[in-house]
């Protein structure tokens, strides 16, 4: 059974979301989101932390707020492209 990982899932207190498209992005099965995720765009995040949660079959919100504290990791502060954000988490919490 997969995972819905839901706004109310992510670490408000801890990290700062926008709920709507950044200016000028376009709309969410446009190229661009589909390679690349927007970490202040809330919507984008759950979506990628749902796909993780998914393909590794995860399903405890710890796992969630361990994805989100990873993504947010200052190492990864400049990384953006969806397969490399996937492949340096999955280094990150030990999936590789």
């Amino acid at each position: 059974m997969a995972v819905k990982v839901k706004k109310e899932n992510l670490q408000d207190s801890l990290y700062k979301y926008t709920w709507s498209r950044d200016e000028g992005d376009a709309p969410y099965k446009g190229t661009s989101d589909r390679v690349k995720v927007d970490k202040d765009e809330g919507y984008e995040v759950v979506y990628f932390i749902e796909k993780f949660m998914n393909k590794h079959s995860l399903k405890h919100i710890r796992d969630a707020h361990d994805i989100e504290d990873a993504l947010y990791a200052k190492a990864l502060s400049n990384i953006v492209y969806r397969d490399d954000l996937i492949r340096e988490i999955e280094k990150k919490l030990g999936y590789s």
